[in-house]
């Protein structure tokens, strides 16, 4: 055997060897075992058999192309599902891209970020040089040879057959899924526009509430997980306790339930869309209509009933759009919260600051409804801020780098179990900070604080629920008696046995139980 034909083999069985692997390339995680890249398919056999009959470069070429694409997709699932409990979907997802960038470019140094992109690009280029030239040498070897490639793995397909435990697999029913759940989609989004378009014919005056502020305060990542997961529960038990004796020791009650949310891992602008809007908005399409739309938020109602509307959004750095449909009065952004002090990592401000500069920005002789985002406890959870007293917080140039603990992100990323323990330390600093500014300078609000989504599986587990922890704290005990007892229970901690709500049901609930301020406060069954 001379060397070229040795070179040709070497490539041929190089390129048979990447077209199994996109082929079985798994869309969850669970599937990344060493049983699934051994299992044979029946599309394989089938493609080398045309590419050795039609050696032409459209077929080569058209093959190649489906390789790739399916490989891509393949890998978003995993990433998707890895961050979101979800599958990647062309139509809805790409956006993702640069949401993932900005992390990822917070958490390292910029070069290596682009290093790593640059790397996967490259693999991406090689596989492709090593399909077309591999692919491209198959009608070049002998017809017993061609043969023997094509034959041996449908042979190992007909051998599946007879041997337990081992199955070949199918590649074609991924792609019609792929297709499929695209379509779906599509459909989707025409019967999401469609409940849109009926008519809404709310006027909200809520009356029971008095000229009281009313304070929404989404508090990143705080999932059921961390109420209820072992690993967690060593830092939040003793936490919510110390929480809520502060507040009950300051005249506070608190009543709780969990919420389902419409995201997991991410993308918690829909949960606010889902919180604000009373409709159940769990992809990108569904906000994108719903932001164009002409429905009223919660915040507009509360507009529209006399309460000055604002936001106290740190995440938010470049411009903002969608703040037009939420319809605040005030919007303050992380540029429009002033904040002089030092970023940590992608968390542009500690929610110290930001319950600090809320206050001092947006809570006026009221009465305010005011929506704010809580984003201390976002990845990389680290480094953490450290508590510094209120009076000394001003315009946050306390934080000047030196007011912080916790290591790099890479030094804690390279173990999960710092992953876990970082973002435990992060809602415990998170809690704190929350029960101590309500406590201090809370006077007469309604306050309804909740968590946005649930953390990626990699702290949570495969199999979590979608919930999320709300409290409704007050100093007006008949407020927090009007939510109603199937599914809310006093104190800080969720009652484990009442059914989780919506969370697209607040909106309705919020719309209702505080209209009419003659009503003896009675709790609804």
């Amino acid at each position: 055997m001379t060397g070229r034909r040795i070179v040709d083999m070497a490539l041929v069985l190089g390129a048979c060897v990447l077209l199994h692997l996109a082929m079985v390339m798994p869309s969850h995680p669970a599937g990344l075992v060493p049983a699934r890249f051994v299992r044979p398919t029946w599309e394989l056999p089938v493609i080398l058999l045309l590419l050795a009959a039609f050696p032409n470069r459209p077929l080569r070429a058209l093959v190649i192309a489906l390789a790739l694409v399916f490989s891509v997709l393949r890998i978003a699932d995993l990433a998707t599902y890895l961050a979101l409990s979800r599958p990647f979907d062309p139509l809805l997802d790409i956006h993702l891209l640069v949401s993932g960038w900005e992390l990822l470019v917070s958490s390292v140094a910029y070069h290596e970020a682009l290093l790593a992109v640059v790397l996967v690009l490259g693999a991406l280029g090689a596989a492709t040089w090593m399909l077309w030239a591999g692919l491209s040498r198959l009608p070049r070897l002998g017809g017993r040879t061609r043969g023997a490639v094509a034959g041996v793995p449908l042979i190992a397909v007909l051998v599946s057959t007879a041997v337990p435990g081992w199955s070949a697999f199918a590649a074609t029913p991924v792609v019609s899924n792929q297709v499929s759940r695209m379509a779906r989609s599509v459909v989707d989004l025409r019967d999401f526009s469609e409940e849109l378009a009926e008519r809404q014919d709310i006027a909200p005056a809520f009356e029971a509430l008095g000229d009281r502020d009313v304070i929404v305060a989404f508090i990143e990542s705080y999932g059921r997980s961390f109420l209820d997961d072992a690993a967690y529960t060593e830092v939040s038990n003793p936490r919510l306790d110390a929480v809520e004796t502060r507040l009950s020791d300051a005249g506070w009650s608190i009543r709780s339930t969990f919420l389902a949310a419409p995201t997991r891992g991410g993308q918690s602008w829909l949960s606010h869309g889902t919180f604000l809007s009373g409709l159940w908005v769990n992809n990108q399409s569904r906000y994108d209509r719903l932001m164009i739309s002409d429905r009223a938020s919660l915040n507009a109602l509360f507009g529209e009933a006399g309460w000055a509307t604002g936001a106290a959004m740190p995440a938010i750095v470049q411009d903002w759009p969608e703040a037009a449909w939420y319809d605040y009065d005030t919007t303050l952004d992380a540029s429009g919260l002033a904040y002089a002090g030092e970023p940590f990592e992608w968390v542009t401000m500690p929610d110290q600051y930001t319950w600090s500069a809320m206050d001092r920005l947006l809570r006026g002789p009221g009465p305010d409804m005011i929506e704010m985002a809580l984003i201390t406890s976002h990845a990389p959870w680290t480094p953490l801020p450290r508590i510094v007293p209120w009076d000394a917080v001003g315009d946050g140039g306390i934080f000047d780098g030196t007011q912080r603990d916790g290591d790099t992100p890479r030094e804690v990323w390279s173990d999960p179990e710092r992953i876990r323990t970082q973002y435990g330390l992060s809602l415990d600093y998170a809690l704190e900070v929350m029960g101590q500014y309500i406590a201090r300078d809370g006077e007469d609000a309604l306050f309804i604080v909740l968590g946005d989504h649930q953390p990626a599986p990699l702290l949570t587990g495969e199999g979590a629920s979608p919930d999320v922890p709300m409290h409704v704290i007050s100093r007006d005990t008949g407020l927090l008696e009007r939510l109603p007892d199937e599914v809310f229970s006093d104190g800080i901690r969720p009652a484990p046995d009442r059914p989780a709500l919506s969370m697209d049901a607040i909106y309705g609930l919020m719309t209702s139980v505080f209209e009419d301020p003659d009503v003896a406060a009675s709790r609804t069954n």
